[in-house]
Order: C-alpha cells, then structure tokens, then sequence
C-alpha cells in the first residue's frame, strides 16, 4: 500500500503542533479554530484504535490506517471544512478500486469497511460533543463526564465483537457507570440521583 499519505499526515501533525501560539499569531477566533482540530485529530485516532480492534491483520488492517491517515491529511490541510468530503470519498474510492486489484480483496468488503469507519466517527464525535456540552451545564461533574464518555467509546472496541449469547451490553454499561457514580458520591444518596440526572441527559442528547 502507498504510504505517502502517512508520511504527509505525520509532517502535517509535526508543523501544526510547532505553529506558535502568541497573541500575535493567534486571535481569540483563531485559537478556537486549532482546538477544534486537535478534537478533529484526537476522534479520528480514537476511532482508528476502535477499528483495528475489528480489523486485526494484513491489508484490512492497513486499510483503515489508510483511512485515518487520509482523514487527517485533509484536516490538517484545512480541506475538509470547505466541501472537501466529497474529494476524500472519490479519493479513497480509487484507492480501493486498486487496492481490490492488487489483492485480490472483494471492493465491498473496503466499501463495507469506509462506511463502518465513517459512522464510528460520527459516534465518537456524538459522544465527544455531548461530553462538551455537560461539561459546560454541570462543571462540577466534570471527572464523571470524563468518565462516562471515555467509557462509551471503550464500548465501541468490544461492541462489533459481542453478539448473540445472554450478554446485554446496555445493562452492563448502565451497572458499570453505576459503580461509577457511588464510588464519586461516596454512597452520597443525593450526589448519586444527581449524577443519575446528568447520565440520563447524556444518554438522551446521544439520542437526538
């Protein structure tokens, strides 16, 4: 596989980490818009180790480095924020046509694999985005929201593995982020309903 877009991801990330943060580099607007793609690069790398939990070995696995690398590439290049999906999925799709005759690999099976990248994306930046808007309401929980949304995006590695049987995943998370939520309050009946309260309104903005 061609790695040269790893090898732009990595000089793009090394310049933007490098680029001076003074006042008189960066307005108030300016800032905002750096801490934005470091969320952007953080979710992207979260959901690249989400997928090679699912996609272990050979050319599948290089195939969503591929498209984490890709992804970024375009972020970094200040691309995908002027209509630049389009030409990363026309990009990625004649990367896959030659992939596909390189290997030998159904093109379905790396189309299968775009799309279960691209919603995996799109639930990590949901939770990711939640997690900000409750830490803003309710600051003083902020070690539990930390809690709650790094929890949900670990379910996300075990998620496309667990099927059939008697395991319930809903019922294990919500005992789980229980545990959670009497260890914070220290058996704190009133810090336990409280925090009940703020798990419930992030599972309900999750389901907007």
């Amino acid at each position: 596989m061609d790695t040269s877009n790893l090898s732009d991801e990595n000089e793009l990330e090394r310049q933007f980490e490098e680029m001076p943060t003074t006042e008189n580099n960066f307005d108030r607007e300016g800032e905002k818009e750096k801490e934005k793609i470091v969320r952007e690069l953080e979710k992207i790398d979260a959901v690249r180790k989400i997928m090679e939990e699912r996609y272990h070995y050979g050319v599948l696995k290089d195939f969503v480095n591929h498209l984490a690398s890709t992804e970024k590439v375009f972020v970094l290049a200040g691309i995908k924020k002027f209509g630049g999906d389009e030409i990363m999925n026309l990009f990625i799709q004649s990367e896959t046509e030659v992939m596909s005759d390189d290997t030998g690999i159904d093109e379905d099976v790396f189309s299968q694999i775009k799309e279960e990248f691209s919603k995996t994306c799109k639930t990590v930046g949901d939770i990711k985005n939640v997690s900000d808007k409750l830490m803003q309401k309710y600051p003083e929980a902020e070690k539990f929201i930390e809690y709650i949304t790094n929890y949900l995006i670990v379910l996300l590695h075990t998620s496309g593995s667990i099927s059939g049987g008697d395991f319930d995943i809903d019922k294990k998370r919500d005992e789980t982020i229980h545990e959670m939520m009497v260890k914070i309050a220290e058996n704190d009946s009133a810090e336990i309903e409280e925090l009940e309260k703020i798990y419930k309104e992030f599972k309900e903005e999750l389901n907007n």
